[in-house]
């Protein structure tokens, strides 16, 4: 649908013809009204980032030029939306829609710390944050398929990098019996094993580690307004 009028308003641009068929289909297809011109900033680099790109970033170039050539979303459109979808890969848009499916996805850092006692008549003993050890940083519930979670680490850095999202984390950690039967909970179960190991191996090297203990800063990741907009004219 509409696609002789798309093709019409794309042409001024270079690409494959078999492209731009495919192209002009895809962005018919998600158009229920007559196209308008798009912004030559905008179609230029799609056009030219599309050749290249895989399955998944086709459709959200796509995406984004049937917003851009909609009179009701092309006020949305922003022309950097077109690099983002550039710099990203398979694994960070599973993410962008599990965070989505979610609204704001639990996460928790994991450290190994040195506890002390609080000073007051309670004799309290507290987390000393300066003797604190990472164990691991950025889990979640969220693993690809092929199971390695560097990949949705590597992820969520790349998306804070793009400021498509946020980390709101919690003031205080917590000890493992504070988390019981909640989301964190979840996660220090898909993550203990390596954790365990992990401790291990350092208490084998640095005995001083047997007297610490394991502390989860908790929080949640959400979008930025940013990335809510991205997501609404992509579609990723």
């Amino acid at each position: 649908m509409f696609e002789e009028q798309i093709i019409t308003y794309l042409q001024s641009y270079e690409m494959k013809s078999t492209d731009m068929e495919e192209l002009s289909g895809r962005i018919g297809r998600r158009l229920t009204e007559q196209p308008c011109m798009p912004d030559s900033r905008v179609a230029g680099n799609c056009m030219l980032q599309y050749s290249w790109a895989d399955e998944k970033q086709r459709e959200a170039y796509a995406a984004l030029l049937a917003a851009d050539m909609d009179e009701k979303t092309k006020t949305q459109v922003h022309p950097a939306f077109v690099s983002i979808i550039s710099q990203m890969d398979e694994t960070d848009m599973l993410l962008l829609n599990r965070i989505r499916e979610q609204r704001a996805m639990p996460i928790a850092d994991c450290y190994l710390s040195r506890m002390k006692k609080s000073g007051s008549f309670s004799g309290k003993t507290m987390e000393d944050m300066a003797g604190s050890m990472k164990l691991i940083m950025h889990m979640t519930t969220f693993l690809p398929t092929d199971g390695d979670y560097e990949h949705v680490q590597a992820a969520i850095d790349n998306l804070l990098r793009l400021h498509l999202i946020e980390i709101h984390m919690q003031e205080e950690r917590h000890a493992l019996e504070e988390i019981q039967e909640n989301e964190y909970e979840d996660i220090y179960m898909l993550f203990q094993q390596i954790i365990e190991e992990t401790v291990t191996q350092l208490c084998s090297r640095y005995p001083e580690c047997r007297e610490r203990r394991i502390r989860l800063h908790t929080g949640n990741i959400s979008f930025t307004a940013f990335g809510s907009r991205f997501l609404r004219v992509c579609g990723i």
